[in-house]
């Protein structure tokens, strides 16, 4: 775009500066704008290229979802056996991991015993997505 240009030759020594001056200032305010645009651009190209690496490398990931069901302790179970049914050993490193947080969950006591009858609350992994 371009701009006319003032008539610099019937200026005095003080307006000329003057004149100078502000035009070194546009083009400073100039650069300023062209670089903060650039810099804007190239911050959302890598934002949107980490995005697209990160959506594909979970491609072939089934996504699962964490839940909680309240069951009923019935006789003869105990928190290994219960922890057999529900554990997802995808998501825990081993019983005890999964023991420890339905321990926590149901705020047991540290011998981590459960009763006949008793109503516990127990996590589990499901690739379903329940509303």
């Amino acid at each position: 775009m371009m701009r006319a240009q003032k008539d610099v030759t019937n200026m005095t020594e003080r307006e000329l500066h003057c004149y100078k001056r502000r035009l070194r200032r546009q083009r400073k305010f100039r650069r300023k704008i062209a670089t903060a645009l650039l810099t804007l651009c190239l911050v959302t190209v890598c934002a949107v290229s980490y995005h697209a690496v990160r959506i594909s490398a979970n491609e072939g990931e089934a996504m699962t979802f964490k839940y909680y069901t309240r069951i009923t302790v019935q006789s003869g179970e105990n928190l290994w056996n219960i922890a057999d049914r529900y554990i997802d050993y995808e998501q825990y490193k081993d019983k005890n991991e999964y023991i420890a947080e339905v321990v926590h969950i149901n705020h047991l006591d540290e011998d981590a015993s459960v009763r006949v009858g008793q109503h516990i609350t127990v996590p589990y992994y499901s690739d379903e997505f329940v509303k």
